[in-house]
């Protein structure tokens, strides 16, 4: 082969590379998770060619996901945006269950069930204690109330409800269900409480570090062509644990508790009302 010829294969082999080209690193351990399957979904609307790298880190905490993604460690994670998350990363501005996160119903120890059957009101629901992550978002909105909250490592949470805590666990409607489908064998006491609905102004969102332009890109215009045609409404109200979510949800049977978040972010308060559930 010619010096000319060799010139000449490698700049076909530029030419012909995808435009996009990124390795993506994530860290998520569950099984059933609609957030990682929307992540895929909007990876691949957007064109972009990428690898998803599943990483080994182990998720204590919220601040120790943030600390990986400012380090590059990990290159995307998504979780309940706050004026503090939006300082520390980039969001990406499309609410990723169109805020369904702010309709809370809560984990419990099945033997409780009676006494939250009985909760008719806000007044009622302060005479119980609720349990969260660390550093979650929902914790100052919450107590904000006088709805008092403890925290603990995630999956300690689940542990020691099911070994008789009386504490409940706030869940978006799409993540409680589908948490619990890999604990029914291990957990048999935990359920899905039957009364109440938590409404809040709430929305998790993708967050990146803001050095990296181009997953921004790939992100956005992910979201942007799926808003544009209608398929990512169509991919999430018709996703499984979404569908499952709202049968078994019974929310029009539910006391609702409505109350205010004046902690949410002000540039998330103008995402257009196109991108929220009605």
């Amino acid at each position: 082969m010619t010096i000319t010829s060799t010139f000449l294969c490698a700049a076909l082999l530029v030419l012909s590379s995808p435009t996009w080209a990124i390795d993506i690193k994530v860290s998520d351990s569950r099984t059933n998770n609609y957030y990682m399957d929307a992540l895929i979904w909007i990876l691949n609307k957007s064109g972009a060619d990428y690898r998803l790298i599943h990483t080994d880190h182990s998720m204590s905490s919220q601040v120790r996901k943030v600390a990986l993604v400012q380090s590059g460690e990990l290159d995307v994670m998504y979780a309940g945006t706050t004026r503090e998350m939006e300082k520390q990363l980039l969001p990406i501005r499309f609410p990723i269950t169109r805020g369904l996160i702010g309709k809370r119903i809560f984990i419990i120890n099945k033997k409780f069930q009676p006494e939250y059957s009985e909760i008719n009101n806000i007044e009622d629901l302060r005479q119980y204690s609720g349990v969260l992550g660390f550093k979650w978002a929902d914790k100052e909105v919450l107590e904000a109330v006088g709805l008092e909250q403890t925290e603990n490592i995630y999956d300690d949470i689940f542990q020691n409800i099911n070994s008789g805590s009386r504490y409940y666990f706030p869940r978006g409607i799409l993540e409680a269900y589908s948490e619990l489908i890999d604990k029914k064998s291990t957990m048999p006491n935990l359920i899905v409480e039957e009364n109440i609905l938590l409404e809040y102004k709430s929305a998790v969102l993708f967050f990146i570090n803001p050095k990296n332009i181009e997953l921004e890109t790939v992100l956005n215009e992910g979201f942007r062509r799926g808003y544009e045609d209608g398929s990512y409404t169509e991919f999430l109200y018709n996703h499984s644990l979404v569908k499952q979510s709202f049968d078994k949800a019974r929310l029009d049977q539910r006391v609702v508790v409505a109350i205010p978040n004046p902690f949410f972010p002000e540039k998330s308060l103008m995402i257009p009302r196109k991108y929220w559930h009605d």
